[in-house]
């Protein structure tokens, strides 16, 4: 036996002997007590308890062991309850199965081809019951990238057990902007000029110019070499500085639940074909709100059963003044998530800029003063249409 521990009870006649013969042979011990007269008890290495024994048949003394730790102990164990090691052992092995596999496939955004990603994941065996470890993400994305042309952006990613696809699609000039019928290009919106790329007719603008909307940025007009003027069908950019503004109010007080009262405890049994419980949702007299919480026990480790233990506590609603600084920050974080979704993610930021006021902000049938933030984002647009 290596590892471990072992110690032991000695009880019998010339007991002094135990500590010369130890230090003869090497033996370490450790712990060492002599409770009663005939009886010496002490602890030894698992690897040299053979000692232990040999002297207490060498001496005719009465060996008892009191307590085993370490790997020996464990391998007693083990072989005492061979069939709950085994389980145990299936057991880990199939929960790590479970984890380390693809069991759900989520297509987010896919439209009209998700016919053809379902087909691009069966051709590479990408199914229920893969091993997630074996999914190369950043290949597959560039395989449904070059297989989907009508996709302008994948991205394929592995979350716990699920395989999800996110897909952005395309989006198709219209027909009637490819016209070859001679026409200009006006702007679609206010901005200032950044940049002007011709492709067909005459720029009407330049670097700098402020333009309105509805303006027209490219004539569509060409002068031949010998001065004739042809009519055509405006093509180009005229990428802009544009701006856009959101606003966001956030309360300077906020509402918190204080515990009232005594709590209680709601057994519910869930399995995954439904759920019961013998004891109704518990009700509060005088409580003028109620908190919920829930943790979930396990119940069998072979049969799919749990428990939830769902605790409720009658609280009071408490409104306290928040910080006004934190109020800002948040209130600016919104407009400014309220702004990128007005201009659009795939626009690059130019500047921002923020301000703050206090207002009087309705809740509910009351009012209470909270932080309105206007923001502006400028960013860079093709006003060219």
């Amino acid at each position: 036996m290596y590892g471990g521990t072992v110690r032991f009870a000695l009880e019998g006649l010339s007991l002094e002997r135990l500590l010369n013969q130890c230090i003869e042979m090497g033996v370490i011990l450790s712990d060492v007590q002599r409770p009663r007269v005939r009886v010496i008890t002490a602890a030894v290495s698992s690897g040299q308890f053979k000692h232990i024994k040999a002297l207490a048949k060498k001496y005719d003394w009465k060996l008892t062991v009191r307590k085993v730790t370490g790997l020996p102990r464990l391998r007693d164990f083990a072989w005492r309850r061979a069939a709950l090691v085994a389980g145990a052992l299936v057991f880990l092995a199939v929960a790590w199965y479970m984890c380390n596999c693809i069991w759900s496939i989520q297509i987010h955004g896919a439209g009209p081809y998700l016919g053809e990603v379902r087909q691009v994941l069966r051709e590479n065996d990408i199914a229920p019951g893969r091993f997630s470890m074996n999914i190369d993400v950043e290949e597959l994305r560039a395989l449904l990238a070059r297989r989907l042309s009508g996709l302008a952006w994948v991205s394929v990613s592995v979350d716990g057990v699920r395989l999800k696809v996110y897909c952005v699609q395309g989006v198709p000039r219209v027909e009637s902007d490819l016209s070859d019928q001679p026409g200009d290009i006006f702007a679609s919106r206010d901005g200032v000029i950044e940049s002007v790329r011709v492709a067909a007719g005459t720029a009407q603008v330049k670097q700098g110019d402020a333009v309105r909307k509805g303006q027209l940025l490219i004539k569509g007009e060409e002068r031949s070499w010998g001065g004739a003027v042809n009519q055509v069908a405006a093509r180009g950019e005229a990428l802009a500085r544009v701006w856009y503004t959101a606003e966001a109010v956030v309360p300077l007080t906020e509402v918190v639940s204080v515990p009232d009262g005594e709590s209680a405890l709601r057994k519910v049994y869930v399995t995954p074909w439904g759920e019961w419980s013998p004891e109704g949702i518990p009700l509060f007299e005088d409580a003028q709100a109620v908190d919920a919480q829930a943790r979930v026990v396990l119940i069998g480790a072979a049969l799919p059963l749990w428990m939830r233990l769902e605790e409720y506590v009658p609280v009071t609603l408490e409104s306290r003044p928040r910080d006004e600084e934190e109020v800002k920050h948040e209130a600016g974080l919104a407009a400014l998530r309220l702004a990128r979704e007005a201009a659009g993610v795939d626009k690059p930021i130019v500047d921002k800029w923020v301000e703050y006021s206090i207002i009087d902000n309705t809740i509910g049938a009351g009012t209470s003063p909270g932080v309105k933030a206007r923001l502006t984002l400028e960013v860079l647009e093709d006003i060219a249409k």
